[in-house]
């Protein structure tokens, strides 16, 4: 049956697994953030060390409206269900438009005694990599043919996101040097090589990870300055430049607590 929840991993809906599942809740979760923190001298009061973002678990509650003595029927469905659920990758809920989040680890429920049929199952979907709902489709800004420049770029959702850069040469001739700074962080790559009409991208992974390619080469450890740009939401102004003109693309996918 088609629900007023619903939530789809890998694009394939839950309640079209089987026409009897009955999906009773949806939880998005809270990322959970470790803090660290050493007492103050004076005898009260305490000073934070350092704060890092852990996990984001997200639960689905389900039931199976089949007859209890059908219990063969009832424990295909719930092996449907589980078999899904451990496929892992981006998870949606239809209430959340726009949002995704890439789902690390599955734990599944106990299936106890198939007789109750009142009983309801939850899965915990966890993010471990990126412990935040992430925007599907990302906001953007685009220069034209220049070898430098300072664009705008909405960054959407709650919490501080990284960016994802495009440059491609439209000289000609080959760049070596590309600096781009956003939010009070910069970054530098030398010795580049990055040929007349090739593409230098900033990209991050499912895994959350930086990936730096010149010409589809990793040029990552050419890079000085700070190891990732992450800015606030909101307006925030990107600067770049090279020795030589080419086409800046920056984009960012809000990320949502």
């Amino acid at each position: 049956m088609i629900l007023s929840k619903r939530v789809a991993l890998g694009g394939q809906q839950l309640d079209e697994l089987h026409e009897r599942i009955v999906i009773r809740s949806v939880d998005p979760g809270v990322p959970h953030e470790n803090i660290e923190s050493v007492n103050r001298m004076g005898g009260s009061g305490q000073r934070i060390t350092g704060a890092h973002w852990e996990t984001l678990d997200v639960t689905v509650g389900f039931a199976i409206d089949i007859p209890k003595y059908n219990m063969a029927e009832r424990r295909a469905v719930f092996e449907s269900v589980t078999a899904w659920a451990l496929r892992k990758g981006w998870l949606t809920v239809n209430w959340l438009p726009n949002r995704r989040l890439y789902v690390d680890k599955v734990i599944i429920p106990n299936s106890g005694d198939l007789w109750d049929w009142t009983s309801e199952y939850t899965i915990t979907f966890r993010a471990y990599n990126v412990p935040f709902w992430q925007d599907e489709q990302p906001t953007q800004a685009v220069s034209g043919t220049v070898s430098s420049g300072t664009l705008q770029l909405a960054v959407g959702g709650n919490m501080p996101s990284p960016l994802e850069i495009t440059f491609r040469n439209r000289s000609g001739m080959t760049i070596d040097n590309f600096t781009v700074s956003a939010g009070g962080k910069t970054q530098q790559l030398t010795n580049l090589g990055l040929g007349g009409t090739a593409t230098l991208q900033f990209r991050h992974g499912t895994d959350g990870l930086l990936r730096i390619t010149a010409g589809g080469a990793n040029v990552y450890g050419k890079m000085s300055g700070h190891d990732d740009i992450v800015v606030n939401p909101g307006n925030v102004s990107v600067s770049f430049s090279a020795d030589r003109a080419g086409t800046f693309t920056v984009q960012s996918y809000g990320r949502w607590a």
